[in-house]
């Protein structure tokens, strides 16, 4: 115990283990990106093999130029296209379409109200936050059923001073 006080005591070794833990905790959190950053990855593209099994089409290059960026893994937000409970599909801004699980631990919110999924319905702007799934699609923990942006005078960029 006496050698490792000694030891300590010294600059030149506290300066020594002071750098290796600072390389310990960077190698850490890098580790941590590099795990989020697959999952993300992985997720977007599972989402492009899948699109083309779902529309029965085939691949080719124009997907992946449609969209060089990498999807939103854990949630959607756009208008529900489809509803095949206990999943459905909603189509967000730009277009892409995505899958939606439901199970009896999904929260479905409309205001203050909580609804059953059976309530969804077509053409309904609604906001999801889940988790990914090998399928690539999103196990909804939380939806929300939105006001249409269509009849939000800020969400078209109209001016309430005309």
């Amino acid at each position: 115990m006496e050698q490792v006080k000694e030891i300590l005591k010294k600059s030149k070794m506290k300066w020594i283990i002071c750098t290796l833990g600072a390389i310990v905790v960077a190698l850490l959190i890098f580790q941590a990106g590099m795990y989020f950053g697959f999952n993300k990855a992985s997720f977007s593209f599972q989402t492009g093999e899948q699109y083309f099994r779902q529309m029965n089409g085939m691949p080719n290059d124009d997907f992946m130029e449609m969209n060089r960026d990498l999807l939103d893994s854990h949630g959607a937000a756009g208008k529900i296209i489809s509803i095949k409970l206990p999943t459905f599909i909603v189509a967000d801004k730009d277009g892409t379409e995505k899958t939606i699980v439901t199970d009896a631990s999904t929260t479905i919110v409309q205001f203050k109200n909580s609804i059953k999924p059976e309530d969804l319905k077509v053409d309904e702007f609604v906001t999801v936050i889940g988790d990914p799934t090998n399928n690539a699609e999103v196990d909804a923990k939380l939806i929300r059923i939105m006001p249409d942006p269509g009849s939000i005078p800020f969400a078209t960029g109209t001016d309430l001073q005309n």
